[in-house]
Formats: structure tokens, sequence, C-alpha cells
């Protein structure tokens, strides 16, 4: 049976501006993803984000169909980085982890907050006993759209930062109808009352929010844009947005 893989990568960028399509650093980071999306043999869709948090920190995530192709893919890019984004991505500080999704729904990267949650030196046992309950704390809170669970597959290709070191490792990925809804939703007890036991079975916990944009191999790219007052003058109500 093929298996898909989600392709997860954390990165520095510095003050990169790759969210702005009117720099060059935003012409270059979303050609390189389209044509990667477009032309990679078994690559399906490419997705980006830019850590609220830390926004020195991107991360993306791209879908292939099997685990054998992206692995082909790395190997003829000779390491995490293509080259045309190395003046953008520090190859030095990019972790590359590769996960079999739960799930084909893609919801998630689509919704207007996306939040990534990754676990570390997994007392698997105690894990178990404690992920039910958080994952649906967070899938039935009244915003939440979905989520992707995958555990960490080996052999990791790139890991900087160490964390892979520190036993198995799983990342759950959720989408939220906003970052403001999010918020409000995760600060209920019973999610952070969740959250605080599934952590207490694991070594290590990394928390991301952030708000993601997408091309597809067919060449759609979709981002989402809170409007402003200002933002509505510039709709033609009987036409497209005028850009």
């Amino acid at each position: 049976m093929v298996q898909p893989v989600m392709e997860i990568v954390i990165t520095e960028i510095g003050d990169h501006t790759i969210d702005d399509v009117s720099t060059q650093d935003g012409k270059d980071w979303l050609e390189a993803f389209r044509l990667g999306a477009e032309t990679i043999p078994g690559a399906v869709r490419a997705s980006w984000g830019r850590s609220y948090k830390y926004p020195n920190i991107a991360m993306h995530f791209i879908d292939y169909q099997t685990r054998r192709q992206h692995d082909v893919h790395k190997q003829e890019l000779g390491g995490a980085v293509p080259k045309a984004l190395w003046h953008i991505m520090d190859k030095e500080k990019t972790d590359l982890y590769v996960i079999s999704p739960n799930t084909p729904d893609r919801r998630v990267l689509y919704a207007p907050q996306t939040n990534v949650v990754f676990f570390w030196g997994i007392d698997e046992d105690a894990f178990r006993s404690k992920q039910d309950e958080f994952f649906t704390a967070i899938e039935q809170s009244d915003s939440c759209v979905g989520y992707i669970w995958g555990e960490i597959q080996q052999p990791v290709l790139s890991d900087k930062r160490g964390y892979a070191a520190l036993g198995k490792g799983g990342v759950m990925i959720s989408g939220w109808k906003s970052r403001e809804e999010h918020d409000r939703d995760v600060a209920k007890p019973r999610v952070t009352e969740a959250y605080e036991a599934i952590s207490a079975t694991v070594k290590r916990t990394d928390t991301w929010g952030m708000q993601t944009s997408i091309v597809e191999n067919n060449g759609h790219f979709h981002k989402w844009q809170r409007l402003t007052n200002t933002d509505l003058t510039k709709l033609d109500h009987a036409k497209r947005p005028i850009a």
C-alpha cells in the first residue's frame, strides 16, 4: 500500500520578507515553492507560514505521494535547503522531519489559523493513555476545523536543534477559524488540563502558531488576507478584487 508523507521543515529566515510578494525575497520564495509543487515527482502541494512568536522562523509543509519520492528528491538536492533559497534559509539552522499523516484531509492548512505542536521523547504507554483526551479536546473546540497527527519517521534528515535525539517524536497540526478564536478556545480548562496531562508524558513540547499560504501542483495559490476598511475601498463588487 502506498503511504503518503508530509515533509515538515523549520528554518531560520532572519528578517527576509518571504510573506511580501512585492519584494525580491517574497518573489523568490513563492517561485521556489510554486516550481517545486509543479515539478517535483510525487509532490502534491507546498504550504508555509511564519511563526507568530518567533518571526525569524518559518515552517513549511510539502505533501508527497510516497516517502521514496521525498527521499529521492532530497538526495538530488543534497540537503534540506534548495539552492534557490540559500540566500533566505539558514542551512545550519534548518530541521527537516517526515510524518505519515493519519488523514488525507488538509483543511488545517487552508484554515485562517494553523497551529503545530511537536512532542519529543514520547513515553509510549503514558502518551497513549492521554492522547485521546487531548486530541478530543482540540477537535471538539468550537473554532477547530480538524487536525493531522503523525509520528516522526526515521531516518531524520536534518535535526540541527537536536530534539529528535530525545526519543520518539510526533506532530499535531490543527486548523482554526481565526487566531483570536483559537486563543480563546485553547485557554479553556478542558484544553489546558488535557495539554498539561499529555505534556507530562514527553520530554519536550514545542508549539507554533501561524497563517499558511499554499501552492498546489496545478499552479493554484491560496493566501488569507484580513480585510480592513481601507482594503474594502479597493474592491469592485461587480467584478473581481482589484489588485
